[in-house]
């Protein structure tokens, strides 16, 4: 049989019995999707049988339902064989099968019967465009990638696929009243084109600042370009006249249905071109191309991924994501200019919405960066917005799909050549082959040549050089030098600074310019994650629309448990990252403190309950971590609610400002604890075979899963006092890590059968015996770091070869303090802290000994796991990934977060601040405040980081409905040569009702002089000489101001 076109698109006035709708399913699947498997509807395939077209397919007479495709686009005639493939009476052209479609909020969305329908229509009309694999490129990102070359097209972008099928798919009268719509590049080319070869008139409005390329392009394709405004928006709504006053149609560039369902066609090919493809790349702007994609590919094959890139200057798509419907988000200026759409369309988010797997950003650098590659490597030219898929790849923002067949989409390649000569220089630059460096040499004659002979003798290749007199005042033997040097890469830089230094004062920070992104104009716009109102699903974005503003370092980004769970695994790097951590603990280079805690005491409003503060700085990190654990509040369980949550707060080891919020109900926490364990396999048990759970919660499943991505136990054991929870838990991680798990009756069957015994019980009685233990076996304790911890009994404990992960902290609140109490040891008897193991000073497992390593949480692990959560989420827009729903596991929601600008305007010094300060006073002399010592983080200076401090308060006020932990971080005077503050900092309101975090507050120490100038004033009230007339300020800063 011939092959056939595939079925019509429903027309919304077509009416369909629920009788009909099974039979036409079927017919589509088993027709029309089998086409598409190929790539193409013209792909053979076997006629369907008589059975198919059952009686009670119902078909319709009515001229109002669209015609088969023959009568809507100008192709070759169709013979009686190809109708009756299609499931129309060959002798009635009038007659059309109805096809279900979905409608949303009043659009009516495509399906993959229009994806199918638009790529036979347009076949003969656009180039079926190469996807070829790059050697080079995945030589470079370590995936296989494929290469979808959409610039191909005649007008250089995919944006012909849609516009030909609009204009094909419009009725003969609306072919000739034409087409209009507003665009300022690919999309007017792309109408202009085909408008002209279709004999159909097209309108396109662009705004004055429209590339004047484009423009004349457009004129001369015979388009009628009028010139409107000065934004898409004004070319917009001027189009709205000429649909109302010339019947014009209007085709918006990426919400059409249409046009959705033309781009679609991308999708199509590249499943029939690039085999076993596992995922798919495509920059997103408003929406338009990746949900036809989307539409396509995942009706096919759901298992390929599909992942979105947007510029992060303009997160349109993330946002809506993140609000669950359409947002309006501002623009800064990007090198994706193409990409920047404030508002994505509303059908291309609903169409997307079920369908994205995942959405990135990407920067400024990377995308220059990712220009120069595809010159240099590819020998290919393409836009802004076109590379945004092969920027993602190349910066590490997916690190998932090394190894895996990855299709990346270039979807334009129209730029302006002078714009590509200053983006492959800004490539260059980003790539640490441009630099721009000062250096002062001598004023006599040779003092310049004598410079150059140094840069010559590294290699280097002076670009420009420009010398200065006047503006060196210091000395006036002396001339500064600006030179400009292209170099072999980051290597070569490091060696000509070592040169350089050596003979000459010389500084390389002029490679970035020291102007403020504020001064760019009102456009530009600096965004946070600002506020979630459950936790769970919902996220909006609020922006600051004067971009990072002069002095001031930016807010955190809050990061919400889905965002994170999503993106952050076990893995054996981050393993290796707390297993370095505890390597630097025993060299001396992590500031660790001791935990600090807030008690909450119970009353019919709050509590009971515990806020334990850790953190920890390893002294050349680029960041430092503090976090609140909110633990212990059994009042919840009776709620259906956790009994803790809490936050990591993630702090820029540079400039001292809080850099991310991370809202991790506990994942993060036992994440690290789970890493730390499988550290202590690692170098204390290497040999065992079995391992054994004494408590199976979610300790015992970070346990389980961190060890497995660094050792390989061959079956594991498990008790919990609840037989169903045992079984749970050993059929979960049976099937999730590969070997067999046990429940066990009795704790004593699974400790019996283990090499390696894990403990995680939070009370403080025993698990187990001495005499159930096996000579060698490795005891790894974890339950908690409560002063009432103790699961082991002291005499097993002194027995053993006794290791900590910080002896002073587990002397403290760790077994080994019980075994202290008791009598049996002191810290003196403890063998070595695992760091030492790690780094060779003590001895680990030398033969058949009993071992017992003592874990209650460390500040380095805490560290470790901020870098490492930061590493990961680079690019990763918060609130962007689908929610994680567990009805086992129910949550509490997240922080809101309040940037500066919105604490500033709305809190103000005032009588109730100063009575409230004054109530808190009193509530101290009374003993109904918890306020522990504050606890200090030392940031070390390294030439990336540092000097500063970061000391954290807190207290809770019996009866208050929040407590607060405080973040300062101060004494960053490097900061004050850059023009930013000498500290910064958060405040951590906390729900005293169920420990949840319930705002972070970017104060940027505003918060702080507000409440020290409240308790000035509580002096004077209480202190000062009745009716005092005068005062003095020795100092005159804000906190001058503040009293």
């Amino acid at each position: 049989a011939r092959p056939s076109p595939p079925f019509p698109r429903l027309d919304a006035r077509c009416k369909e019995t629920e009788q009909s709708r099974g039979t036409v399913e079927h017919i589509v699947n088993m027709t029309g999707v089998s086409s598409a498997l190929c790539g193409t509807p013209l792909a053979a395939r076997t006629r369907p049988t008589a059975s198919l077209r059952s009686s009670t397919a119902r078909r319709v007479k009515n001229n109002n339902c669209r015609r088969v495709v023959r009568c809507a686009v100008q192709e070759p005639e169709e013979d009686i064989v190809a109708r009756a493939a299609r499931g129309c009476d060959p002798s009635n052209e009038e007659e059309c099968i109805i096809t279900p479609r979905q409608v949303v909020n009043g659009l009516e969305l495509p399906s993959f019967e229009d994806v199918s329908t638009a790529h036979f229509r347009i076949r003969s009309g656009v180039v079926r465009t190469r996807c070829t694999h790059s050697r080079t490129l995945s030589a470079l990102t370590g995936m296989k990638i494929y290469l979808k070359h959409e610039w191909e097209q005649a007008t250089g972008s995919f944006k012909e696929r849609g516009a030909r099928n609009s204009l094909l798919a419009l009725d003969p009268e609306q072919k000739k009243k034409g087409v209009v719509a507003a665009s300022a590049g690919n999309h007017a080319l792309a109408l202009a084109y085909h408008g002209r070869e279709l004999g159909i008139p097209v309108t396109v409005l662009m705004p004055s600042i429209a590339p004047l390329t484009k423009i004349t392009k457009c004129r001369a394709l015979e388009a009628n370009v009028v010139l409107e405004g000065d934004t898409i928006a004004d070319a917009a709504l001027a189009a709205r006249s000429y649909v109302e006053n010339d019947g014009m149609k209007y085709i918006n560039g990426f919400d059409d249905f249409n046009i959705i369902a033309g781009a679609g066609s991308v999708g199509l090919e590249i499943l029939e071109d690039a085999k076993d493809i596992d995922a798919i790349v495509v920059p997103v702007g408003g929406g338009g191309l990746i949900a036809g994609i989307a539409l396509a590919v995942k009706t096919i094959n759901p298992k390929v991924q599909i992942i979105g890139v947007e510029p992060d200057r303009c997160p349109s798509m993330a946002a809506a994501m993140a609000a669950g419907k359409v947002v309006k988000v501002p623009t800064a200026p990007t090198l994706a200019d193409g990409l920047a759409v404030p508002t994505v369309g509303p059908r291309s988010f609903e169409v997307l919405r079920p369908r994205v797997d995942k959405l990135v950003t990407v920067s400024e650098k990377d995308i220059s960066v990712s220009l120069l590659r595809l010159v240099e490597t590819e020998k290919l030219v393409q836009e802004g917005a076109g590379a945004a898929g092969i920027a993602a790849c190349l910066a590490g923002k997916l690190p998932e799909l090394e190894g895996k067949n990855v299709a990346v989409l270039l979807c334009g390649g129209n730029i302006d050549t002078s714009t590509l000569g200053n983006v492959l220089e800004r490539g260059l630059v980003n790539d640490g082959r441009l630099i721009r460096f000062s250096a002062v040499v001598p004023d006599r004659p040779g003092g310049i040549a004598g410079l150059c002979a140094v840069i010559a003798f590294v290699g280097a290749s002076i670009k420009q050089i420009v010398h200065e007199r006047a503006w060196l005042q210091e000395d006036s033997h002396a001339v500064q030098v600006d030179v400009t040097c292209e170099l072999t890469g980051a290597d070569m830089k490091e060696a000509l600074y070592k040169a350089l230094s050596e003979k000459y004062a010389v500084d390389f920070s002029l490679s970035k310019s020291k102007l403020n992104m504020s001064m760019v104009g009102k456009d530009s716009a600096g965004m946070m994650a600002a506020e979630s109102t459950n936790g769970a699903t919902a996220k909006t974005y609020s922006f600051d629309k004067n971009g990072a503003k002069p002095g001031r370092l930016p807010a955190p980004v809050l990061y919400d448990y889905d965002t994170i769970i999503n993106n952050v695994k076990p893995s054996a790097e981050l393993v290796a990252a707390v297993e370095d951590a505890f390597s630097q603990l025993a060299n001396g280079r992590v500031d660790v403190p001791l935990p600090m805690h807030i008690g909450i005491a119970e009353t019919p409003e709050a509590g009971p309950g515990d806020c334990h503060i850790k953190g920890g700085y390893i002294e050349g990190a680029p960041t430092w971590t503090v976090k609140l654990a909110n633990v212990s509040f059994y009042n919840n369980v009776k709620k259906g609610l956790p009994a803790g949550s809490g936050v990591f707060v993630v702090c820029d080891a540079t400039n001292g400002g809080p850099k991310a919020v991370l809202h991790e109900n506990r994942y993060l926490t036992d994440l690290r604890t789970g890493s730390a364990g499988a550290v202590c396999v690692k170098h204390l048990a290497p040999n065992a075979k079995s391992v054994a759970f004494i408590g199976t919660g979610v300790i015992a499943e970070a346990m389980a899963r961190a060890s497995a991505t660094v050792h390989g136990f061959e079956e594991a054991f498990a008790f919990a006092r609840s037989p169903q929870k045992s079984s749970t838990f050993c059929k979960k991680m049976s099937k999730e890590l590969g070997y067999p798990f046990y429940a066990c009756a009795t704790a004593e069957d699974a400790v019996r059968n283990a090499d390696v015994v894990f403990t995680q019980t939070p009370g403080g009685e025993w698990v187990l015996d001495e005499e159930w233990l096996r000579p060698h076996a490795t005891i790894i304790a974890s339950g908690s770091d409560q002063p009432t911890k103790n699961e082991l009994p002291p005499s097993v404990m002194a027995k053993a070869k006794f290791v900590t992960d910080i002896t002073a902290q587990c002397s403290r609140v760790g077994e080994l303090r019980s075994a202290i109490e008791a009598g049996l040891m002191t810290a003196d008897d403890v063998h070595a802290e695992i760091g030492q193991i790690i780094n060779g000073e003590k001895p680990g497992r030398v033969g058949n000994e009993l071992i017992v390593c003592d874990l209650t949480g460390t500040g380095a692990q805490d560290a470790a796991i901020g870098s490492y959560v930061m590493k990961v989420l680079d690019g990763v827009v918060p609130g962007a990934m689908p929610p994680v729903f567990d009805a086992n596991k129910p949550r509490l929601p997240a922080p809101k977060l309040y940037d500066y600008d919105t604490i500033k305007s709305s809190v103000a010094p005032s009588r109730e601040l100063t009575e409230s300060v004054e109530d808190a006073f009193s509530q101290l002399a009374n003993g109904r405040v918890d306020v522990p010592l504050p606890m200090h983080i030392g940031i070390a200076e390294t030439p990336e980081a540092g000097p500063g401090d970061c000391h954290i308060k807190g207290g809770y006020i019996e009866g208050a409905p929040t407590w607060t932990v405080k973040l300062a971080n101060v004494s960053f005077y490097n900061n004050v040569k850059k023009g930013l503050p000498a500290g910064s900092g958060v405040f951590v309101v906390c729900d005293a009702t169920n420990g949840g975090p319930k705002a972070v507050l970017h104060e940027n120490r505003y918060l702080t002089d507000l409440r020290t100038g409240a308790a000035g004033a509580v002096a004077v009230k209480h202190l000062a000489i009745k009716d005092a007339k005068s005062v003095a300020f020795i100092g005159t800063g804000v906190i001058a101001e503040a009293m």
